[in-house]
């Protein structure tokens, strides 16, 4: 077998340019993806990342190296912050029994929106990850995420919901998925 090279192994994916979000999770031969949202991801937020494994080490008495040893899998985390209070995102973060509609008086004028009970909610799902030029997708499938909300300093103190979680791995389906856009030609010619 020949050494591959650097350009054989060159297989990047960059430059997100949509988050989107569907309730349900992708499982089985034949997957499809119906997102519900095409969220707001505030820039230098959108964070997935493995941790190192834990290793665990097995010595004996008299060598210096490991007798044998095992590892897990380094944690998961899963990351991003969504900077709008619209209602409906309101209501996929914290529940939709969560959100109501409210009105009340302030200096003689009226001012009516959401009233929000800061819940606890698991929000359960598939994230796609569209890179700029259209062509490629990093799905995040099993994911686990709650949501806080937050005062953004950063940015002249906008409201935003932060997401954080994990991917909750049922050992069967994947997890992460990297696709690539096929041709018109090559969809219809496997088919065939």
């Amino acid at each position: 077998m020949s050494m591959k090279t650097k350009s054989e192994l060159k297989d990047v994916f960059n430059g997100p340019s949509s988050l989107m979000y569907q309730s349900t999770k992708l499982s089985g031969d034949t997957l499809a993806l119906n997102p519900e949202y095409d969220l707001p991801v505030k820039v230098d937020t959108l964070n997935f990342e493995q941790g190192e494994p834990t290793i665990e080490h097995y010595k004996v008495i008299g060598l210096t190296g490991d007798w044998v040893s095992s590892s897990e899998a380094g944690d998961i985390t899963v990351s991003f912050r969504v900077p709008t209070k619209q209602t409906d995102v309101l209501k996929l973060a914290f529940g939709t029994d969560a959100v109501s509609n409210k009105s009340l008086t302030f200096n003689g004028n009226s001012f009516e929106g959401n009233g929000l009970v800061l819940k606890n909610k698991k929000i359960v799902g598939t994230w796609a990850i569209l890179n700029d030029a259209g062509d490629q997708l990093l799905i995040l499938n099993n994911t686990a995420l709650y949501a806080s909300l937050v005062m953004d300093s950063d940015a002249k103190g906008v409201v935003a919901i932060d997401f954080n979680g994990t991917i909750e791995s049922d050992g069967s389906n994947p997890d992460v998925l990297f696709l690539k856009k096929q041709s018109a030609s090559s969809s219809s010619s496997s088919e065939g």
